[in-house]
């Protein structure tokens, strides 16, 4: 049982990111977020990097599968400037850990994942600080804001009852400071290219659980999340205010190997390569503004995560103040 919270706490999720281009909102436009996400795995990147059965032990595998619930909001303050707020991932509805042979009991991953807070300022646009129409770029500042962990001493009276238990959390519960890059090569009306990076440094964990077995207290520190990715992008008008678009992203996510109680712990850092294929279509006359995306996240490389694929919904809403 102990492996098994080890490796979902070391366990990256192919929940979706906003990884977006590098424009920034109109001044007064108002765009409101809802990113229903489901995902799955039954297989694992182990420390050499090969793909297995997810294992919690001797004859033990494992399949995980969940859906994720996430929200966003994003305002123009000024036409080269957005301020947002996003929950992505936001809250695991519902999640299952199902096991071969089963273990007896109903095993999850419920709980909430952690908000960024920041500023989205195009630095180099047509509306950016420095006039240039083929080329963008745009930096954002934030601030990753933990919510709430899960109550681990009821999830031990759950798993000594037999009842259903919440085993780990998906989210790291902890500060992080850091900024999200942007840039974009525009080829023509229809095609561009975009890069963007994001580096968060997040602040130790003090006297914290993080399984419902031992409840020990211990000082947890992460290090960093650190996220690059390729994205090479479509549109163009299909009829008259709509909009359609293909995006094919190329996303790398790593972190170091963590520190407990001030002590690295060797082979905890983690790396995910994968590739996300998109399709949107834009509504831009109807009375509100609406944009849907759907994507499929496919991952084929990667060290101490689950192989997990994902399928997410996510739609826009526009409104102008």
């Amino acid at each position: 049982m102990r492996k098994l919270f080890v490796f979902l706490l070391l366990a990256a999720v192919s929940i979706p990111i906003f990884a977006d281009d590098a424009l920034v909102l109109p001044a007064g436009v108002l765009r409101l977020y809802v990113v229903p996400a489901y995902a799955w795995a039954d297989k694992q990147f182990d420390t050499g990097g090969k793909a297995q059965d997810i294992s919690l032990g001797p004859g033990v595998t494992a399949k995980v599968s969940l859906f994720n619930l996430g929200f966003a909001a994003e305002y123009g303050v000024t036409d080269w400037m957005t301020a947002a707020l996003q929950w992505t991932p936001g809250w695991y509805v519902w999640s299952d850990l199902a096991t071969t042979p089963s273990l007896g009991q109903n095993f999850n991953v419920n709980g909430v994942d952690d908000l960024f807070a920041g500023a989205k300022i195009q630095i180099i646009g047509e509306k950016g600080l420095v006039e240039n129409k083929q080329f963008r770029l745009a930096v954002a500042p934030g601030v990753k804001i933990p919510l709430p962990d899960v109550d681990w001493e009821q999830q031990q009276k759950n798993f000594l009852a037999g009842d259903d238990t919440t085993i780990a959390s998906l989210a790291k519960h902890a500060l992080g400071v850091g900024a999200r890059g942007y840039f974009d090569y525009v080829i023509n009306e229809m095609f561009f290219i975009n890069l963007y990076g994001e580096y968060i440094y997040l602040f130790e964990r003090k006297n914290v659980e993080t399984n419902p077995i031992s409840l020990t207290k211990e000082d947890i520190n992460w290090g960093y999340d650190l996220t690059f990715e390729l994205e090479p992008h479509f549109q163009a008008m299909i009829a008259d205010g709509v909009q359609f678009g293909v995006g094919l992203p190329l996303t790398y996510k790593m972190s170091p190997n963590q520190k407990v109680n001030g002590t690295e712990v060797p082979d905890t850092d983690t790396t995910l390569l994968s590739v996300r294929p998109n399709i949107s279509v834009f509504f831009l006359k109807s009375p509100l503004p609406i944009e849907a995306k759907l994507q499929y996240t496919l991952p084929f490389l990667g060290k101490n995560t689950y192989a997990m694929s994902s399928i997410d919904l996510e739609l826009r809403a526009y409104l102008k103040f």
